[in-house]
């Protein structure tokens, strides 16, 4: 494993955040895998069920999709919330801190993509606006469209657990959590320098 620290200038201050990785075979996260459970969960929980190509039930099945990779690299970004003090909202602190590390990763992985890798994203895939599901039509960029790890069915907050000793927290009412994190992963199959990565990660400061 390991561990960069990294900052992110915003308009009003620098956030500092890091980023923990590690390198394993796509098949050892099937342990994780619980379909029902977390189809369930966005079925009765999430409001881009059925209405995103990316989501439930539309989701390929995990085994299938990474089949063709022999590498996962898992990447987790993570940020302390106490640097978003100027926010009064708590709720907009944590969305605020979301956003920065989402749109790193996400940009950041989207440049290491080629037609031999392809990577796991934070949430639902967000190119179009909205989704073309929405009305009725195929995907509008079906190469480029990605899934989340939960959308396959893994339990993201044992395998953070597992592979970084990182306890996943979440925001309820008057209950703004320490940290918040995002996590993500690149397919490829030869080799590659995770230098490649924070390179990227670093020109979105």
């Amino acid at each position: 494993m390991n561990k960069t620290s990294l900052i992110a200038k915003t308009p009003t201050c620098d956030i500092s955040y890091f980023v923990q990785y590690i390198t394993t075979t796509p098949l050892s996260l099937e342990k994780y895998l619980d379909i029902q459970t977390f189809n369930n969960c966005c079925k009765f929980g999430c409001p881009n069920y059925n209405q995103k190509w990316s989501c439930p039930p539309f989701t390929p099945q995990y085994e299938r999709y990474v089949q063709h990779y022999k590498y996962i690299m898992i990447v987790m970004l993570q940020t302390d919330l106490s640097q978003f003090s100027y926010i009064k909202n708590d709720y907009l602190k944590l969305k605020a801190a979301n956003s920065i590390l989402k749109s790193r990763i996400d940009k950041t992985l989207r440049n290491l993509k080629t037609t031999k890798t392809h990577y796991i994203s934070t949430g639902s895939c967000r190119l179009c606006k909205p989704c073309k599901r929405k009305k009725g039509e195929p995907c509008a960029h079906p190469e480029l469209m990605t899934y989340s790890f939960e959308a396959f069915g893994i339990n993201v907050s044992a395998l953070v657990q597992d592979v970084f000793n990182t306890k996943l927290l979440w925001y309820s009412k008057h209950n703004l959590p320490q940290y918040t994190c995002v996590v993500a992963g690149l397919l490829f199959n030869n080799e590659f320098s995770a230098t490649q990565l924070i390179e990227i990660l670093k020109r979105y400061q």
